[in-house]
């Protein structure tokens, strides 16, 4: 696997995103479907995947995870908390997709679409991160993850 540039297969990951989000709205009425990751911001580096968050109010965290973890494979529970699940679809078009149900207006939202627009708004900001991903690529997966997670929590203030 490598790194390529969101633009060589945006139109792909548009698609699948589409079916996904479409799926997630049966699953979820109420929740807001964002599409969030590298595939979101325009021109940046990504490993090709799909990242999308589920957005629920705290009532119905609890239940929305029940209801994806009947649809989806759970992801890392380990960092699951009271306001955060991860979930991996089975992969579409040779795209992996990550589901991130997420509580509206808790600190992992600002996390994930919080990111994502500070790269969408901030060139600089996004070459930066994208030579993080490069410098990191070859350290292994959690090597890369943590390079990341540490740019994304310094620049954020988490």
């Amino acid at each position: 696997m490598r790194l390529i540039r969101e633009e060589g297969i945006r139109e792909r990951v548009g698609v699948v995103f589409d079916r996904r989000r479409a799926e997630l709205r049966v699953l979820l009425p109420a929740a807001r479907i964002e599409h969030i990751g590298s595939t979101a911001v325009p021109g940046s580096l990504t490993k090709g995947d799909l990242d999308i968050c589920a957005l629920v109010e705290a009532a119905t965290f609890e239940p929305a995870t029940r209801t994806l973890a009947a649809a989806y494979e759970i992801h890392q529970p380990d960092n699951w908390t009271t306001t955060f699940a991860g979930f991996i679809a089975s992969p579409e078009d040779e795209i992996d997709t990550g589901i991130q149900l997420v509580v509206a207006g808790s600190a992992d939202e600002r996390s994930f679409i919080g990111w994502r627009d500070r790269l969408h708004a901030d060139p600089a900001l996004r070459a930066r991160y994208d030579e993080i991903k490069r410098r990191h690529w070859d350290d292994g997966v959690d090597a890369y993850r943590a390079a990341k997670a540490r740019m994304i929590s310094e620049v954020m203030g988490s």
